[in-house]
């Protein structure tokens, strides 16, 4: 199996029913498709292998029991996080209450509320096989100040998803492109203004990247640039493919718990494993709120900003250090 497909189950693709959702074509060979325009500044791009959450109900159980906690494989983790949210797309419209509500979610985590303190055990700096960083290494800690450093509505021209190492085949896939123009438009192009980054690529209402709902509801990756290793999420519209991505999976109607389900899944998998898979990871390659996404209580939390449906996330410390997924 090949690096950038590393997470997909072998046989996926064959066995999943589709989904009623109209899918983008993908571009032809030798026929690049329409990107963001990567300033000149960023160099080339390098893009990283991926980490595909698969639709609910079609995630593996097997590894989220006890005995197999996660292990650090020597990557970067983010010590003091830091969100660039992108809402990508003229076809947005900035009174969208699905835009308001992923905002307010994200505005409200790593503030005291419990949920993402679970992954304040993990840390950076200690050697590859760790388990348990104790008091050694940079722990994930709080950010500094708010968490949403930033709001971008690039609605200079459509949003044209493609991806690349699942069903297309360009070398850097759409969302890469857009985080790198991100990075330019926030001002983060030096290294280390980057190494705590990650920017999440909010995509429209009925404009699906390739595979969307059918293989998987978001994912994370980063890319190499001039302005050093990008993180960044592809959140696809979620509320697109329903029940299937976690709507109304916490609440009635819960018209919107697949927004923060999803979505926070992918912070708290992107902060433990900036570079995936080099980061935190289960000996099957599961991420921390990745692990629990099958079989793991789910809930509501309450920040400073609202109320919002979650996954629970892997602890290696509960349960005597056996590991279990937790809400706090």
């Amino acid at each position: 199996m090949r690096t950038r497909r590393w997470m997909v189950t072998a046989g996926l693709a064959a066995t999943l029913a589709p989904v009623t959702l109209a899918s983008a074509a993908p571009p032809a060979r030798g026929t690049p498709p329409a990107r963001p325009m990567v300033p000149a500044s960023a160099g080339p791009l390098t893009q990283g292998p991926f980490k595909y959450l698969s639709p609910r109900g079609r995630l593996s159980t097997a590894t989220a029991g006890t005995g197999n906690n996660l292990v650090y494989g020597g990557g970067r983790v983010a010590t003091s996080p830091a969100v660039y949210l992108v809402f990508w797309g003229s076809q947005w419209s900035r009174t969208d209450p699905y835009a308001t509500y992923l905002q307010n979610f994200l505005k409200g985590l790593n503030a005291g509320d419990g949920w993402t303190n679970v992954v304040h055990q993990y840390c950076e700096g200690v050697p590859p096989g760790t388990v348990f960083c104790g008091t050694s290494g940079m722990h994930i800690g709080a950010t500094s100040g708010a968490l949403v450093k930033g709001i971008w509505w690039d609605n200079a021209l459509p949003a044209v998803p493609y991806t690349s190492g699942l069903l297309n085949d360009p070398a850097v896939d759409a969302m890469a492109s857009e985080a790198v123009t991100a990075a330019q438009h926030f001002g983060n192009t030096a290294p280390g203004a980057n190494v705590n980054a990650q920017y999440v690529i909010a995509l429209p209402p009925h404009t699906p990247s390739p595979g969307e709902g059918v293989l998987y509801c978001s994912y994370h990756s980063s890319v190499g640039s001039n302005y050093g290793q990008i993180a960044y999420t592809n959140l696809p519209y979620q509320n697109d493919v329903g029940s299937l991505c976690w709507q109304g999976a916490v609440n009635s109607p819960g018209t919107y718990d697949g927004v923060s389900i999803v979505e926070g899944i992918e912070f708290i998998d992107t902060i433990t494993d900036m570079d995936p898979p080099t980061g935190w990871v289960d000996a099957t390659g599961q991420e921390a709120a990745e692990k629990c996404a099958g079989v793991g209580p789910m809930g509501d939390i309450t920040t400073a900003t609202g109320t919002f449906a979650v996954r629970s996330i892997w602890s290696n410390e509960a349960n005597g250090g056996a590991g279990a997924c937790v809400m706090s």
